[in-house]
């Protein structure tokens, strides 16, 4: 087998992505989950990834405390596609294009609690995000750990005002903006910030590390979250009637073990929207949340791919009780599933 060296590239299907259930964790378009070739990046060449993820969040919690799984469920799928086109001296340039098919299922958005539960859905182009890559050590001479830093940009490409139609009762329905949660973009151009890094102790085991911050300074999108209805007293005393373009972040560790054509991941991964962003105003309805999951994963490495499938389990979830939610529960998965393959010409 070749010389592998395991690296760190679980950049954010944003999130992402990332979108977890209710909270709006964007799947921002990042390079996927994958592992480096030999010698961590080679002159002219172009590495492709395709990754596909999926959950259900149907799990409500209101803080830390599970309320119910029967009041509402999203259904998120993304599929993300990136070129990552490598330079001389560690440089890289990616380019990451996601495509989401999401529905949402419940009753408070249409009629009320009392009523029957109805669904909306939203289809299309995500927001699109560049990045530069460099490594901060000569890649062809430490092989056995390495930093990575990255700089870059999301684009609003997504629709971020997507509508649905909205059930009153039975024969009356209403054309609105569909729910933060299934929105395809947040309407915010935003700067994104990385840090990549790994160590093989031999050629079995690697650890690494993964951080990853959406700084977005735009406060509100200006896209109605009201879903067709009349604003109430609290929505207006809380500015929650438009929704917010909320700051995200993950961090991610773990350890790699390589057996043959096989490769074992353990990790640990956090993903949070801050309830304040670093910069800019909070106003506008946000679902400040975090969600802390175990993820192993297994690849299968081939001449000029590696193809993966990770499962990530949470065991910690949290939505912050604030006035930018108007103190609402959201909404969880237990399973978040991520495939794909990752190949270089």
């Amino acid at each position: 087998m070749k010389k592998l060296i395991l690296v760190v590239s679980y950049f954010l299907s944003g999130v992402c992505g990332w979108t977890q259930g209710c909270v709006a964790i964007r799947n921002v378009g990042a390079i996927s989950p994958g592992l480096s070739f030999e010698k961590v990046q080679r002159n002219n060449e172009f590495v492709f990834t395709v990754t596909n993820r999926y959950f259900e969040g149907a799990r409500t919690f209101r803080g830390d405390k599970f309320i119910t799984d029967t009041l509402v469920r999203n259904k998120i799928y993304t599929l993300n596609i990136s070129a990552e086109r490598i330079f001389n001296n560690g440089w890289s340039l990616a380019l990451g294009v996601p495509v989401s098919a999401n529905s949402r299922r419940n009753s408070l958005d249409h009629g009320g609690p009392q009523t029957p539960k109805y669904t909306t859905r939203s289809f299309g182009l995500g927001d699109i995000r560049f990045t530069v890559y460099k490594w901060l050590l000569d890649p062809s001479e430490y092989k056995k750990g390495n930093i990575q830093l990255g700089l870059g940009v999301k684009l609003p490409t997504g629709d971020f005002r997507y509508q649905d139609y909205f059930f009153r009762n039975d024969s009356t329905t209403v054309l609105a903006p569909v729910d933060q949660a299934i929105q395809l973009g947040d309407g915010g151009t935003g700067m994104t910030a990385e840090l990549n890094a790994f160590y093989s102790f031999n050629k079995t085991i690697t650890l690494f590390i993964n951080g990853y911050y959406l700084l977005n300074p735009r406060e509100q999108n200006g896209v109605s979250n009201l879903k067709g209805r009349n604003p109430t007293v609290t929505e207006i005393r809380n500015n929650t009637t438009v929704m917010s373009v909320p700051d995200q972040y993950s961090f991610r560790t773990g350890i790699d073990f390589q057996y043959k054509k096989f490769i074992l991941a353990a990790s640990f991964r956090l993903e949070k929207v801050p309830a304040n962003d670093l910069i800019g105003g909070n106003k506008g309805f946000r679902r400040a949340a975090s969600i802390t999951s175990f993820e192993p994963g297994l690849n299968y490495v081939m001449k000029t791919a590696i193809a993966f499938v990770h499962i990530g389990v949470p065991f910690k979830r949290n939505i912050t009780q604030n006035v930018e939610n108007n103190m609402t529960p959201a909404g969880f998965a237990d399973i978040i599933a991520s495939f794909g393959i990752r190949f270089r010409i």
